[in-house]
């Protein structure tokens, strides 16, 4: 029953790239946000017991892996500075699952298909032919999706459905999610996790925020719906990237965008000031978010800069990298010595909190380089697209959501799954958002040989225009020539 429900979920992927559908992408989006949920309730009902292998878990990287299908095949017509990006990134990938084949086995295929699952919307929004009503359609999609999850997540935190405490117990997050009973536990929705779930509803967030066509029911109420369920997973990290992506708007798009962000402020004041103090378990959140005030004492903070520290002299001295599946979800735990105190200790850990050292422990010197040359590459596409005169909204606000990526990637690797600014940084690249060139012409005005100018007086002749005078009449019938010049006057 549980493959079948499985196909279920992934058979209209197929049916939709078959007819080469931009609606493809919506229905991943839809995928990637409820099939945990979905996975839950067949866990509890119909399985009657946890399965850590269900099919079901696995239908986002199917769908996602679908996308690549179509974008593969309109490869060629992507820019030249987009095809090098999109090289950059694949040389990444394919020197980590060479490397991570040999150090972690069939994980490393696991941990491909989580990237990939990422890689393959950006490559297909960047290859589509779209306009920007598809564009934004797919931005709203992404917000109706997490408005589902929104909902949902507060029914959770009041409830505790009885397939979600079944799952949290069988996993043994007790305690690290909190406790099972209503208001007491962290919320994850109908996501694998409480960070997954705070990283969709982020993102999906974003772009109502910088701009107003992308937002859906509800407007801002949505808005503040989505980030409320965020403050619920207790994830602080994804706040940041909010923060700064609006921050990033204005400023790289020479003050536009200014009210937002002093809308933004004031719902984050309002609420954290306010709005806090009337939440169930209000305690609970304002404990967990009064320690950003002290960042240097906060126990997160310390952990995150203590696998810096570690992870620096590991990844000089380590050029190739553990490979794909030394981290994430393709790894597990990968410490084979037993201990994880240290991130230098065992050659097979991985660095989740910090993303900048676990791109290049998973991609090595030569895939990491190539990463963050892609990066590069990809803002500076980007930059030319404007400098040209390009004004869309994915051009203009896509390089706010690429900088505050790498910003973000100090506390972790927001790069090696599936979100949605893989979607916006690939129509970022699409043709949509190349400039338009019009091409000028100049004709010179034509002027017929014996018309006159007619902003000139009648007594002069046009400038540059020769003079042709009235044909004289024949003899006889009083031809006065004095009077025929206009140029001979008698004084």
């Amino acid at each position: 029953m549980e493959y079948f429900i499985a196909l279920i979920i992934v058979l209209p992927a197929f049916v939709l790239a078959a007819q080469r559908s931009s609606y493809l992408l919506d229905y991943v989006f839809f995928v990637v946000a409820l099939n945990r949920g979905i996975r839950r309730l067949v866990d509890y009902y119909i399985n009657g017991a946890f399965n850590p292998l269900s099919s079901i878990s696995l239908t986002p990287l199917v769908v996602s892996a679908v996308l690549l299908v179509p974008a593969m095949s309109r490869f060629g017509q992507l820019t030249q500075s987009s095809r090098n990006v999109a090289t950059l990134i694949m040389v990444a990938l394919g020197h980590g699952l060479i490397i991570g084949f040999v150090n972690a086995g069939i994980g490393a295929f696991y941990s491909l298909g989580e990237w990939m699952a990422g890689f393959g919307a950006f490559l297909y929004a960047a290859t589509a032919p779209i306009n920007s009503q598809t564009a934004d359609r797919w931005m709203r999609s992404c917000g109706y999706a997490a408005l589902l999850v929104a909902v949902y997540g507060w029914y959770q935190y009041y409830t505790i459905p009885e397939w979600d405490a079944f799952w949290v117990t069988a996993v043994k997050f007790v305690g690290y999610l909190g406790q099972l009973r209503p208001t007491e536990m962290s919320v994850f929705s109908t996501l694998h996790e409480r960070g997954p779930c705070a990283s969709f509803l982020a993102w999906a967030a974003i772009p109502m925020i910088l701009n107003p066509r992308w937002r859906i029911i509800g407007g801002w109420l949505t808005v503040v719906l989505l980030l409320s369920v965020v403050v619920l997973t207790l994830t602080r990290s994804m706040f940041i990237i909010v923060g700064l992506v609006a921050i990033l708007q204005p400023a790289l798009s020479k003050g536009k965008g200014v009210g937002r962000l002093i809308l933004l402020a004031a719902v984050f004041g309002i609420g954290g000031s306010i709005g806090l103090q009337y939440m169930p378990g209000a305690e609970r959140i304002t404990k967990r978010y009064d320690t950003m005030k002290d960042m240097q004492n906060d126990g997160s903070f310390k952990g995150r800069m203590s696998i810096l520290t570690a992870g620096l002299p590991w990844v000089v001295q380590h050029p190739l990298g553990m490979g794909l599946g030394s981290s994430g979800f393709g790894a597990g735990r990968i410490g084979e010595s037993g201990s994880s105190s240290s991130a230098s200790s065992s050659p097979k850990e991985g660095f989740c909190d910090s993303g900048y050292i676990e791109v290049f422990s998973q991609f090595g010197w030569i895939g990491g380089l190539a990463f963050f040359a892609a990066m590069a590459q990809l803002w500076g596409e980007q930059t030319r697209r404007i400098r040209l005169g390009g004004n869309n909204a994915f051009l203009t606000t896509g390089r706010a959501v690429l900088l505050g990526c790498l910003v973000f990637l100090a506390v972790g690797n927001v790069f090696g799954s599936f979100s949605l600014f893989w979607v916006f940084l690939g129509i970022s690249l699409n043709k949509m958002t190349l400039p338009v060139s019009t091409e000028q012409y100049w004709m010179p005005e034509a002027y017929e040989a014996d018309t006159r100018d007619p902003m000139q007086p009648w007594d002069l002749p046009a400038p540059n225009h020769p003079h042709i005078p009235d044909p004289a009449p024949a003899a006889g019938t009083g031809y006065d020539f004095h009077a025929s010049n206009p140029h001979f006057r008698i004084i």
